[in-house]
């Protein structure tokens, strides 16, 4: 059943979470939006000046959210992953509604997945596994979704968010972040669109909204092999940390890689075969997350 104490949407918009939102927003740093605007401008006008345009505009199902700037950046593998950086205003709105509406969500999570929370960062999950590792779980399936952002059905994150979050407003507003389309401009500055009210999937990064959306639409995977007892059943354990997660098993890792991937592709998710491998921990090592870990 959907848990939502009160209203959400009447907290998000409340002055004591839009400031605290604003500092983190700020704290993250990163490069202006398509508007050009930065957080000094903005405090040089006067914070009393410019957040009550933001809790009386942002709210309103007529407001649309400005474009994102789309920026490639390499990834560490070599390659680009695409961001997308939203202005200021929309970046200051998704801390908001990621302070109110994360401690709801994690009372969701799967006690084995790790991603940018409070109280289960991606750094905890290698200690987790090494754990594992120590205690006799070396059949080991190190796997990665291949573009695991990119690949999340818009039309299902919701319902995912909605399990927990009832706040039909709220609800609203991700969706709309979700369609928002991503401007970018090629080397003679002409502008193009990506993405808005036709796209279908993607869950765009570069936002701090994303990484948090991103862990409910995992967690039903999760949350569908507890039901069905596949853990028992693979004597296996999964550790997840949004598009990268290791399966740890006494001796059934093969088999569970296989139902893995076959319930992943229901959901649109595919595995990146040239990144997930089957490995005897007790002899070799294996990556998760950058880090080498053996048995």
């Amino acid at each position: 059943m959907p848990l939502c104490p009160c209203s959400s949407h009447d907290k998000v918009w409340r002055s004591d979470i839009l400031e605290p939102a604003c500092r983190v927003a700020k704290s993250n740093g990163g490069k202006p939006g398509v508007d050009g605007v930065r957080f000094e401008q903005i405090e040089s006008g006067g914070w009393a000046e410019w957040s009550p345009s933001l809790q009386q505009d942002l709210p309103s199902k007529s407001c649309r959210a400005r474009p994102r700037r789309r920026v490639m950046i390499p990834k560490p593998g070599g390659g680009q992953r695409p961001l997308g950086i939203p202005a200021i205003p929309e970046r200051v709105a998704q801390s908001a509604v990621k302070l109110v509406i994360e401690p709801v969500l994690e009372a969701d999570l799967d006690p084995e997945a790790y991603r940018c929370w409070p109280k289960r960062s991606a750094p905890g999950a290698v200690p987790r596994v090494h754990q594992l590792l120590l205690q006799g779980c070396t059949d080991v399936a190190a796997a990665d979704l291949s573009k695991y952002f990119d690949t999340i059905r818009q039309a299902e994150l919701p319902r995912c968010v909605a399990r927990r979050i009832s706040d039909r407003q709220v609800l609203n507003i991700i969706n709309r972040w979700l369609k928002t389309p991503a401007e970018e401009r090629d080397e003679n500055g002409k502008r193009r669109m990506r993405g808005g009210k036709r796209s279908r999937c993607g869950a765009p990064q570069g936002g701090v909204i994303s990484p948090l959306l991103a862990n409910p639409y995992m967690n039903r995977f999760l949350n569908y092999c507890r039901q069905k007892g596949k853990g028992g059943a693979f004597r296996a354990i999964i550790v997840n940390c949004a598009g990268d997660f290791v399966i740890l098993s006494r001796g059934c890792a093969a088999e569970a890689l296989e139902f893995t991937a076959r319930t992943m592709e229901r959901t649109g998710l595919t595995l990146k075969r040239e990144k997930t491998k089957l490995v005897k921990a007790a002899q070799e090592r294996f990556d998760f997350l950058g880090s080498l870990l053996s048995g």
